[in-house]
């Protein structure tokens, strides 16, 4: 478990590095407005999305779990939803604290400021593309599941 977030976190900061140095190279700014006038509504969104995608997928879970009567097959899962649900509203203050900082005139007159708040915005928003796939990807499993007959 802790592999894969570090996975995702450093995953998430190259693309957000790269989704910098692209603007610089570009001269725009757009990424990092969008970032600022949309991220947080987005992950509450996304958040609020992914709840209600959880909690159908635990009502198909419930199913396969009194069907087949293994309660210990579907802990994992539960384990993982949870981490979903506890990332996501991470992303949520760490998206909040990284534009108080941004906002910063104390903070942002520091060298490189400015492409370090960005790496880390556009971090939070790629991480939260991956919250939201792995989401999609359990919905999938569990329409695959072929629960073991008694």
């Amino acid at each position: 478990m802790i592999k894969q977030i570090t996975s995702s976190i450093f995953s998430s900061l190259g693309a957000g590095l790269v989704a910098q140095l692209t603007q610089q190279y570009l001269e725009t700014e757009y990424f990092n407005d969008f970032l600022k006038e949309n991220l947080i509504n987005l992950l509450i969104a996304l958040l609020a999305i992914n709840t209600a995608t959880l909690g159908i997928v635990l009502t198909k879970i419930r199913e396969l779990v009194d069907q087949s009567g293994n309660f210990d097959s579907f802990k994992k899962t539960k384990n993982q939803m949870l981490l979903s649900i506890r990332e996501q509203l991470f992303l949520i203050v760490a998206a909040i604290i990284t534009f108080t900082f941004w906002s910063s005139k104390k903070l942002i007159a520091f060298k490189n400021a400015e492409l370090i708040f960005g790496v880390i915005a556009a971090a939070i928003f790629v991480y939260s593309m991956l919250v939201l796939y792995d989401t999609a990807k359990s919905v999938l499993i569990v329409i695959d599941y072929d629960s073991p007959q008694p």
